[in-house]
């Protein structure tokens, strides 16, 4: 992910990215959001009902440990949270098997073959991920 966008989710979520400024020691996002551009919207919500949640419960903080695309979808390990925390990790997830993880377009997502990628058909053409 472009980092303009990385940062605008780190600022707008600082509980739940507290840990992108540790050592490699102690998290996975020292490396960052590790992900296309086109989930942007998807994490944007995503971390929205999960800080609004903890907020309003006061279920446990859920701090991102690692965000990445693996398999072709979205991966968004975290520590602390519980089950609708969860439940709302899974939805999101579940959800990027619809969009291009490039452009953010909902048009005949279909995976690539080999190294998978949910892309649509203009960024199949025009990627060098294939």
């Amino acid at each position: 992910m472009k980092k303009e966008l990385q940062n605008k989710l780190f600022n707008k979520y600082p509980k739940i990215f507290r840990q992108k400024d540790l050592p490699m020691t102690e998290t996975c996002m020292c490396w960052g959001i590790e992900c296309g551009d086109g989930w942007y919207d998807i994490l944007d919500r995503l971390c929205q009902r999960i800080q609004d949640y903890v907020d309003k419960t006061g279920c446990p903080q859920v701090e991102a440990t690692q965000v990445k695309e693996k398999f072709g979808t979205l991966r968004f390990y975290t520590h602390g949270g519980d089950e609708t925390t969860e439940s709302f990790i899974d939805e999101a997830e579940e959800e990027t098997e619809h969009i291009c993880e490039l452009c953010g377009s909902k048009e005949d997502i279909q995976p690539t073959e080999g190294w998978i990628h949910y892309l649509c058909p203009k960024c199949r053409n025009e990627s060098d991920m294939i």
